[in-house]
């Protein structure tokens, strides 16, 4: 009998977790976490109790490493606090921090090279130079993880807080980024799915270099430079995305495409950036697509910028009070009909996983020839704009006359950007109604779009979104600045006439 017990409890032994508490504060030895990591097998689970760990660890074969009651693994401002090199390797549960500063290094928080299907969820990551810097790898898992590498830092000293070299078939999936440089950057990454992130306070919320066949799918994008910067980056599907208000410095473009092919966009509202999205050679290449189906762009100081190299399909959109609706950024961007949409893309699902599995179903080059300009209608079918003020006597939803913008203040506002000062005020409202009722003032239209329609097709604005509160304060203040303005001028014009009368008084009298 007391043979058995003594079999029973070797193999208990055996089958639990490893595990691990942290030293005691009054300095205590325990167990490391890197002696523990040395003596697991391949397979293991080591489960970790609450605690600070002092340490840099590596990680070089498969194991789970699993956090409770919110351990803290903490480099100490030394290199990289954790590196991971083996093969299906999961960490979950920690708050990883104190990296090293040295740019030169790139060190990170959490740094994985070369290895197959790592997964990081559900950390903490914060203060650290890089957040998670993954290189030459695949099939990884990067989802729940709060990642914030440090607000006190500047903006130029910070890392990107998911960085991919040569990483294919992951999913980056639910995670909150703040105070990054770049919130997800990749280049010569392939074959990704980037789902229901959120990104704000950064540089760039995602930025793709030279990494194609990537879905970006329900992220939210909002208050950096620049929301999503997508660059030599083909086979692209950005769907049911929020971009708003990426708006600080010189960028603030909400997307900014540039030399990408066969790209397809649908479903994103676009909201309250300095411009909506610029486009510059895209489509790229003979044969190549760039389309925008069913997309909200509002409330934007510019719409659109456009390139005269971008012969971009723009169909079924909604264009609601951006300030400049479409601006040619160089040359005169043309109107080309379409006969039929040019492309559909299957979203598959939108778990994040989907980017694993479904590439954008993009037509034959040989089947659709890069058109010559851009296509503002297809099928019968444009855009909804909101300043359109035209009719639609047979029903059909779609205008009778077509929308060719030639709006006073934004035409002035392309060859004197002081006047960008009285933008959403009064003057601007003034000057564009009076040139409805005497038409002294005109400029050439940018676009013409034949097939206008009559209400907004894309996905809705949020709710309280469709007026521009801190527009309306601006503008009040400015109506208030120029009242004074003119306050004082009357006062010194009746001051200047009184003086006039006294001394002419004066003078009659002989005094």
């Amino acid at each position: 009998m007391a043979r058995r017990w003594l079999v029973a409890g070797l193999l208990a032994l055996v089958l639990l977790p490893v595990g691990l508490r942290a030293p005691s504060s009054s300095g205590a030895q325990g167990a490391s976490l890197q002696s523990s990591i040395d003596k697991a097998a391949p397979g293991d689970t080591i489960t970790v109790s609450g605690g600070v760990y002092h340490e840099r660890i590596t990680i070089d074969k498969p194991l789970t490493l699993t956090g409770a009651d919110g351990p803290v693994i903490d480099g100490d401002g030394q290199g990289d606090v954790v590196t991971i090199t083996g093969s299906d390797v999961t960490i979950s549960g920690f708050e990883i921090r104190g990296s090293g500063t040295a740019v030169s290094k790139e060190p990170a928080a959490i740094k994985i090279k070369d290895a197959h299907a790592p997964t990081i969820r559900s950390n903490i990551i914060k203060d650290s130079l890089f957040g998670i810097h993954m290189t030459g790898s695949h099939h990884a898992t990067i989802a729940f993880n709060e990642i914030d590498p440090g607000e006190d830092t500047p903006i130029e000293r910070r890392g990107h807080a998911i960085y991919m070299w040569e990483v294919s078939d992951a999913a980056i999936h639910s995670n909150t980024i703040s105070y990054a440089a770049d919130g997800i950057h990749l280049e010569f990454s392939e074959n990704n799915g980037i789902a229901q992130n959120t990104v704000q306070d950064s540089r760039y919320a995602l930025h793709l270099m030279y990494s194609d066949n990537n879905r970006v799918i329900e992220n939210t994008f909002r208050d950096n430079l620049a929301g999503a910067v997508l660059m030599y980056a083909h086979e692209l599907l950005l769907k049911d995305n929020e971009l708003s208000s990426n708006r600080r410095g010189a960028t603030g473009a909400g997307v900014l495409l540039k030399d990408s092919d066969n790209v397809f966009a649908e479903g994103n509202r676009i909201l309250r950036n300095k411009y909506g999205m610029t486009v510059e050679g895209t489509p790229n290449s003979a044969g190549a697509t760039a389309t925008f189906l069913r997309n909200t762009f509002a409330l934007n100081d510019t719409g659109i910028g456009i390139f005269s190299n971008s012969p971009i399909t723009f169909v079924e959109n909604a264009m609601i009070e951006n300030t400049v609706q479409v601006k040619a950024m160089s040359g005169a961007l043309g109107v080309e009909h379409g006969t039929s949409m040019t492309s559909t893309v299957s979203s598959g699902s939108h778990d994040g996983h989907s980017g694993q599995q479904n590439s954008p179903s993009q037509p034959a080059p040989s089947a659709v020839p890069r058109p010559e300009s851009v296509v503002w209608f297809t099928g019968g079918r444009g855009n909804y704009w909101s300043d359109y003020r035209g009719y639609d006597a047979d029903g059909d939803g779609v205008g009778d006359v077509a929308y060719r913008p030639e709006p006073p203040f934004a035409g002035a506002l392309a060859g004197n950007d002081e006047l960008r000062f009285f933008q959403h005020t009064l003057a601007q409202q003034a000057i564009d109604a009076a040139a409805d009722m005497f038409p002294v003032y005109r400029y050439d239209a940018v676009i013409e779009d034949a097939s206008p329609l009559m209400a907004p097709p894309g996905p809705a604005l949020p709710e309280g979104e469709g007026v521009n509160s801190e527009l309306i304060v601006v503008s009040a203040l400015l109506l208030a600045l120029s009242g004074a303005i003119l306050v004082s001028a009357l006062d010194l014009d009746l001051l200047y006439a009184v003086r006039t009368k006294l001394r002419s008084a004066a003078g009659a009298r002989g005094w």
